[in-house]
């Protein structure tokens, strides 16, 4: 199975649920031959040049995977639908591997810090921990004291 990115163009006539019904409608079809990989709806967006008239559209890229013999059923498939302006399928030139990566580490859900190890921290002190630091911070105090007079 090669990796390919098909970016098809649908025309503005349709509002957004109309747009969006016609691309489950390609991305079933993209899942009966292969597999769908990233499917990335970029919306409605100007044209470089006006196409039949129409001067913006809905634009929606999908990368897949599939033989190279499904490309000529989903460009036949493509073709037949009235609502897309433009569409073109090409080879996906990226790391597929990378990419398949990238959405998984996306797709896991992040821990919340409510479920994340805390280091317990033992707030009370005992009678012989509270007389041990004073008399640690009075032995660093000589300390000191002696390093003063000794470089004096």
């Amino acid at each position: 199975m090669k990796p390919y990115e098909l970016l098809l163009i649908i025309t503005p006539d349709h509002d957004e649920n109309e747009a969006e019904a016609l691309t489950d409608q390609v991305k079933g079809i993209i899942e009966n031959g292969g597999t769908l990989v990233k499917l990335d709806p970029w919306g409605k967006k100007r044209l470089a040049y006006p196409i039949r008239k129409r001067s913006e559209g809905y634009y929606v890229l999908y990368i897949f995977e599939s033989a190279p013999g499904f490309v000529a059923e989903l460009n036949q498939a493509l073709h037949v639908i009235e609502a897309i302006l433009r569409y073109m399928i090409v080879q996906y030139e990226d790391d597929i591997d990378k990419l398949k990566a990238e959405l998984a580490a996306e797709a896991e859900p992040p821990t919340p810090e409510a479920e994340q190890p805390t280091p317990e921290v033992d707030g009370s002190t005992s009678d012989d921990d509270a007389e041990a630091e004073p008399k640690e911070a009075t032995d660093n105090d000589d300390a000191a004291a002696e390093n003063t007079a000794a470089s004096a």
